[in-house]
């Protein structure tokens, strides 16, 4: 579960942004919360959050930034002398161009709380800590700082040999994961295995819809869901196929990197096949088969790519975000999805869910707590992201959420020119 990310020189994050799924003290929807024991004192999590903001307000640039820092924990080990980091940072203003980028995040897994945090530039990482909680008392795994200098304050004999055979351009976390040091292993297998990120596009984006087909109990389920969104669709099945670039259509191979191995390499191919229910000679039912890249609708084919990523977190208590999520489908399906991460007989395992979208429908206050929405907007002297909670405003209980928003009171809106 994810509590707090902050991120700061990130794209268009200039200074530190925080947002939290802190519950505040607010009494609504007792039912879009998760009550933990490990927590401090009244404190609860919320099971869902929502941005909104104008286009080019930085709605994307925060998740994007718990998706780098999840592909540099996951990826970082990889790398060698002199591979580059994922470094992005805020360009509007030149000096921020040689300063780090920072992000910190508090998570729980297995029933512990964390806190990690990393600042990077292109070439090294320059500071590093993980911070975890046993017993709700806080105790130092790991600190990193100028690059090369560790401190450790169990396990040193351990740790001082992982932090020998670790490059600047790599993170002590992942290196130290990676030789099975199980005080860092489930740090890292939490941003590995249960923070899952879906962009905008309307197509397959992951394997997560496929991969499940593969099961049949996962496969029933996946039917189901999608029976229950009234696409018409009976049956789906899909597979991967590897392919040789020299099988390929020039087009496809005049976008492959110029390190890509014509000989050796294999390109993949998704192959997805739907059904309908129509009817034979005779008046029949029978199941007729449609292509699905170029036979459905593209509602349809962004209804495939969510559903796989949405029953695997509300089954394994993932933390899932989305970007756009209104993007091809209906409000009302948009908000049925959402409702499955705050009713407890589907969401069992406390996932969480953040999206962010345009769709005003949502600002409700019998879908989410005030504490539960959130906005961005870009700063017209510098072009700076700022991110701020709905809660800031302090709204009546009987305002009207969504007239306010539109009216301008929470900001977060495009200024049109006439």
């Amino acid at each position: 579960m994810l509590i707090e990310f902050k991120a700061e020189n990130f794209r268009s994050i200039r200074d530190e942004i925080t947002f939290s799924l802190l519950a505040s003290s607010d009494k609504a929807l007792d039912g879009n919360l998760i009550e933990l024991d490990i927590l401090k004192k009244d404190d609860r999590l919320l099971r869902s959050s929502v941005i909104y903001g104008a286009n080019a307000s930085g709605k994307t640039n925060v998740l994007a930034a718990m998706y780098n820092l999840q592909a540099l924990v996951v990826n970082s080990v990889r790398n060698q002398i002199g591979d580059v980091l994922p470094y992005s940072p805020f360009k509007l203003a030149t000096e921020y161009g040689a300063k780090p980028t920072k992000f910190t995040v508090f998570f729980v897994k297995n029933n512990v709380r964390y806190k990690y945090r990393v600042s990077f530039d292109s070439e090294k990482i320059i500071d590093e800590f993980l911070y975890y909680y046993p017993n709700n008392r806080e105790a130092l795994v790991f600190e990193r700082t100028d690059t090369t200098e560790f401190r450790f304050t169990t396990d040193k004999r351990v740790q001082n040999d992982i932090s020998k055979r670790t490059l600047d351009n790599v993170l002590y976390l992942s290196n130290s994961a990676q030789q099975n040091y199980g005080k860092t292993l489930e740090a890292f297998k939490w941003f590995k295995e249960n923070l899952h990120i879906v962009g905008s596009m309307p197509v397959v984006q992951d394997y997560s819809t496929i991969e499940m087909l593969k099961n049949d109990s996962s496969k029933r389920d996946i039917i189901k869901a999608l029976e229950r969104a009234d696409l018409g669709l009976v049956d789906v099945d899909a597979e991967i196929k590897l392919f040789k670039p020299n099988d390929a259509p020039q087009e496809v191979v005049d976008k492959l990197p110029r390190s890509f191995d014509m000989d050796n390499g294999e390109l993949q191919r998704i192959e997805i096949n739907s059904y309908h229910l129509g009817t034979d000679e005779s008046g029949n039912k029978q199941k007729v088969w449609f292509n699905f890249e170029t036979e459905e609708s593209e509602g349809t084919k962004r209804m495939f790519s969510l559903i796989g990523p949405w029953l695997d977190a509300l089954e394994n208590g993932h933390v899932l975000l989305i970007d756009e999520l209104e993007l091809k489908l209906h409000p009302m399906l948009s908000e049925h999805l959402i409702k499955l991460f705050h009713d407890k007989n589907y969401n069992k395992n406390n996932a969480q869910l953040i999206i962010t979208t345009h769709n005003t429908n949502l600002l409700n206050d019998e879908i989410f707590r005030r504490d539960q929405i959130w906005f961005t907007e870009k700063d017209a002297d510098s072009g700076s992201t700022d991110l701020y909670s709905l809660v800031e405003f302090k709204p009546r209980k009987d305002q009207n959420l969504l007239k306010g928003y539109l009216m301008g009171r929470y900001g977060a809106l495009p200024f049109i020119s006439s």
